[in-house]
């Protein structure tokens, strides 16, 4: 339901306008029976006629065109998108705006005066990212779950896990990775009674066999950037290496997982980095914040001039083009009658006008004609 309509007081006016005009003219016509020789009658006359005539051409008018706007919707729709995309938000418009605002010493002090306002120290600045990660959240997560890897992705992943720079440093984590296992009384623990469910064979060649020496031992070559490997080294350092290359085949396994696996996975792993990654974003926001401060406009921050900067260069005919077409397909999208309606609404104040002016200029011209007559009855 549309709230009380601003223009109900111009309607209004408008009406009273016309109710005049056929009074007055319908006045005129009975008086001048009458007194047929009252000059000022037959003035009058003409411009009640003109008012009449005036108002009711503009109320047809303005009445047509709602009528129009909802009959043609789509076409109207279509024409609203060919303007916005051609003229309003063309290419070389959007770019202007773009360095406007870049350049604008006013944009820059509102910035920092809403930084100031909502992000002025670390904790209501958490608060504020929790706000709107709560927004997201769902969204993200369902977007995750649903994720499907294509070709190129899956290729871009091989390669990288079969990169030589990317294959030493996952080794050298892992390397730091062992050494530490290799210390732990739980791990000691597990080497224990992994020998005592062997065999006497097994047992007696374990018994010459330190097994936390050797993974450590191996953990530390690996830190410390080292090729020459024990016998025993070497057959880890094969298992660790086939364990890097297939790195790859642990993100693939994901796609093989069920939803509910996902969802469960997903759930558990945003609770988790959530809090890490607010942190993250509070302390970010806070440093570059006083950065930002001391410049004069956003093109001296150079992580906004490089975004902007970007989009930018990205801005041509098309993306004017696809704004002008999601606007007219969101218009087309609607019922026409509450099309018509939400353009009446915003329009009605101005057309309104139309009716109370044609009313009124409608007067003005036929008391301008009748005067005419009446001079050039008198002197001709």
């Amino acid at each position: 339901m549309l709230k009380k309509t601003p223009y109900r007081k111009r309607q209004i006016l408008a009406l009273l306008l016309l109710l005049i005009s056929g009074l007055g003219l319908v006045s005129c016509l009975i008086l001048k029976n009458t007194y047929p020789e009252v000059v000022w009658l037959f003035v009058l006359e003409h411009g009640w006629e003109g008012g009449l005539i005036g108002g009711l051409c503009d109320w047809f008018a303005v009445w047509k065109t709602y009528s129009a706007i909802e009959k043609d919707s789509e076409v109207v729709a279509d024409e609203i998108g060919k303007w916005v995309a051609k003229d309003l938000l063309n290419q070389e418009t959007l770019r202007n705006q773009i360095s406007q605002i870049l350049e604008d010493p006013n944009i820059q002090k509102q910035i920092i005066k809403i930084l100031d306002t909502y992000f002025d120290t670390h904790e209501n600045t958490k608060k504020v990212l929790d706000k709107i990660w709560d927004k997201i959240k769902d969204p993200a997560k369902q977007y995750l779950v649903n994720y499907k890897f294509n070709l190129k992705e899956i290729q871009i992943i091989t390669e990288t896990t079969h990169d030589q720079i990317i294959l030493e440093t996952i080794k050298l984590c892992i390397g730091d990775t062992l050494v530490f296992i290799s210390q732990e009384p739980s791990f000691l623990e597990l080497v224990n009674i992994f020998t005592k469910q062997q065999n006497q064979i097994t047992k007696l060649l374990l018994f010459f066999i330190n097994i936390p020496e050797i993974i450590k031992g191996y953990g530390e070559k690996l830190k410390q950037g080292q090729n020459s490997y024990s016998e025993e080294e070497k057959y880890i350092d094969e298992l660790v290496t086939l364990v890097s290359l297939s790195m790859d085949q642990y993100i693939l396994a994901w796609e093989k997982l069920s939803i509910t696996q996902k969802t469960q996975a997903v759930e558990a792993l945003l609770a988790k980095v959530q809090e890490l990654v607010g942190n993250f974003l509070a302390k970010f926001i806070l440093e570059h914040k006083e950065y930002l401060r001391t410049t004069k406009t956003l093109i001296e921050y150079p992580p906004i001039r490089e975004i902007f900067s970007l989009l930018e260069s990205r801005i041509d005919q098309n993306v004017s083009f696809f704004i002008g077409t999601q606007i007219s397909n969101r218009l087309k999208s609607q019922d026409p009658i509450d099309f018509r309606k939400k353009i009446e609404w915003q329009t009605r104040n101005v057309l309104e006008n139309i009716r109370i002016n044609g009313t009124i200029l409608g007067f003005l011209l036929g008391v301008s004609v009748g005067l005419v007559q009446v001079l050039l009855n008198n002197y001709l």
